[in-house]
């Protein structure tokens, strides 16, 4: 059993045990991570190709439990959530004589960086996956660099506004990547993250069965109220907002992820859904599985 990666207590109870790893909560700060923690090859291989179209996410296996069943369906769905969040954004930014400069880590296809910059803002992104970063310089002029945020050099205080959405969780070491991104951002800069919400009461009651947890050929961290709010903290960061955030579904594709909870149930419940015609209706749920946070980086020194 390794000691806290985030305050090095040599202490910790195994919250959920999936066999080969568990999830292990630290008995200091209650961070939760993987013990033990994949190789760096091991966690490589699992953004290829098929992270963003995996025909087997369904299937209930969880070593195909990663990635997107089809994230380019998602795009329009994503992209109204996402112009939201981008003008939330600019309420908490100061007035500008110039359009504020903003970096997405983990940006993926570049939905939020396309919203963002019909926004109003200059944006560039980071990306780890090879097939997404060839994909996004084919169709975007904005600048793209390939690697992880860890071999990147930033700029000291250049950029106005940080995003990771759904990345923090995924990082080998995601305090040193918030002490870089805290270095690069201006003064009373943004940071936004949103990640699961591993100590909310509905995460807590479906416990080891939640999709979030279960994914552990990827999410190495999880994080609670506190101990996210903390973790900024220490690392530099005030917590200006903190809420749970809810995401569109079409209802046949919500009754196929809710089947990875009990399939029988809900396999049956979308054939009756799908024949009477309701399987594409759009609706909002929101399970409080996710949270999203909006922070400003400390004119002080991150610690």
């Amino acid at each position: 059993m390794r000691s806290c990666p985030g305050c090095n207590h040599d202490r910790a109870t195994t919250r959920y045990d999936f066999g080969r790893e568990k999830i292990l909560r630290c008995d200091s700060c209650r961070l939760m991570y993987i013990d033990p923690l994949p190789t760096e090859e091991e966690t490589r291989a699992v953004y290829g190709e098929s992270y963003f179209r995996n025909p087997r996410f369904m299937s209930g296996d969880s070593d195909a439990l990663f990635g997107y069943a089809d994230y380019i369906a998602e795009r329009l769905i994503k992209q109204a959530q996402y112009t939201r969040i981008a003008r939330e954004i600019r309420g908490y930014l100061p007035a500008l004589d110039r359009r504020p400069r903003l970096l997405e880590v983990g940006c993926g296809f570049g939905y939020f960086l396309d919203t963002a910059f019909e926004e109003g803002f200059d944006v560039s992104g980071i990306e780890f996956n090879q097939h997404a970063v060839d994909r996004l310089r084919r169709k975007y002029a904005f600048p793209i660099h390939f690697g992880a945020l860890e071999s990147m050099e930033l700029r000291e205080a250049s950029i106005d506004v940080v995003v990771m959405f759904d990345v923090i969780e995924h990082l080998r070491d995601p305090f040193g990547a918030l002490d870089r991104i805290h270095r690069a951002l201006v003064p009373h800069g943004l940071l936004i993250v949103a990640t699961p919400d591993a100590e909310s009461w509905v995460s807590r009651l479906i416990g080891k069965r939640l999709e979030d947890f279960r994914r552990t050929r990827e999410h190495l961290f999880f994080f609670g109220r506190r101990t996210l709010s903390d973790v900024l903290d220490r690392h530099g960061f005030e917590v200006l907002l903190l809420r749970s955030v809810g995401h569109t579904f079409e209802i046949a594709f919500l009754l196929d992820r809710l089947a990875l909870y009990n399939r029988p149930l809900f396999t049956a419940i979308r054939r009756i859904v799908t024949k009477v015609g309701l399987g594409s209706v759009r609706i909002r749920v929101n399970p409080l599985t996710k949270m999203i946070a909006i922070a400003r980086r400390n004119p002080r020194d991150a610690r």
